[in-house]
């Protein structure tokens, strides 16, 4: 059963790894034996996030910093991974804003734009490039991270939940396309958990956090590490017959 989850001699590349659910995604990786890409804003960061990392789980993992609202840098990304750990078996589309609550009134081009491009138009590109890669190689595993909102957006949160179900969507014709050529593809749609984006929700509207825990079956905010088995099992051999799919991590939270 080990074998099935063992992603020794794999690579992968996370992003948005620095912290929060992206570092908690890495750590996971690392420790079920892969060596790890993760990146991050700014090169600062990303190196001291790789540093802990390596120490802890004995893998190899690179920081590269990468706005992924820029598509020139995401492929300037793409050449770093490789030239850093030789290919990529596993993709984790984790990068994703919100810096405010937004209701539908007050939305500006600009805002719409920039959430869309991180959200969206990055993660499609670097999938594009890796999934391209990827064929050539003879197979590997994108996982997009989208939210439970994807299903069901809320007040303020428009935007946000919308460009997350746009990748919700490609993520279903990505898999369609690639399933061929071995390359499996499935999202992730996290509920609340104990992240800066919580916090920061938590911090604009008071009462957030108790709120979205009332509305999970388990009554209560998840840790980071609980992300941790779906990414592993969707990762590894354990789910070679499993793609196109999206799976909710949300302590039964209904959509």
């Amino acid at each position: 059963m080990h074998d099935r989850f063992d992603l020794s001699g794999r690579t992968a590349l996370v992003t948005g790894g620095t912290r929060g659910l992206g570092n908690a995604m890495a750590r996971g990786l690392a420790e079920a034996g892969a060596d790890v890409v993760i990146t991050g804003r700014k090169q600062e960061g990303c190196d001291a996030a790789a540093a802990e990392l390596a120490e802890l789980t004995g893998r190899n993992v690179v920081g590269i910093a990468c706005h992924m609202g820029e598509w020139a840098e995401i492929d300037t990304l793409l050449a770093c991974a490789n030239e850093a750990v030789g290919g990529l078996d596993i993709l984790v589309n984790n990068a994703g804003i919100n810096p405010v609550f937004m209701p539908i009134a007050d939305i500006t081009e600009s805002y719409l734009d920039k959430l869309l491009a991180v959200n969206f138009k990055g993660p499609v590109r670097l999938a594009q490039l890796v999934g391209a890669q990827m064929i050539e190689r003879g197979g590997g595993s994108i996982i997009n991270i989208v939210t439970i909102g994807a299903y069901n957006g809320g007040p303020g949160v428009g935007p946000y939940s919308a460009s997350k179900a746009a990748l919700l969507n490609m993520t279903r014709v990505m898999a369609w396309e690639w399933a061929q050529h071995k390359v499996r593809v499935n999202a992730v749609a996290p509920g609340p958990f104990d992240t800066d984006m919580m916090r920061g929700a938590e911090a604009a509207i008071p009462g957030f956090n108790e709120g979205a825990a009332a509305a999970t079956l388990q009554k209560r905010v998840a840790d980071p590490d609980e992300i941790i088995g779906m990414i592993v099992y969707l990762a590894s051999d354990a789910s070679t017959f499993v793609t196109g799919g999206d799976f909710k991590v949300a302590g039964g939270m209904l959509t």
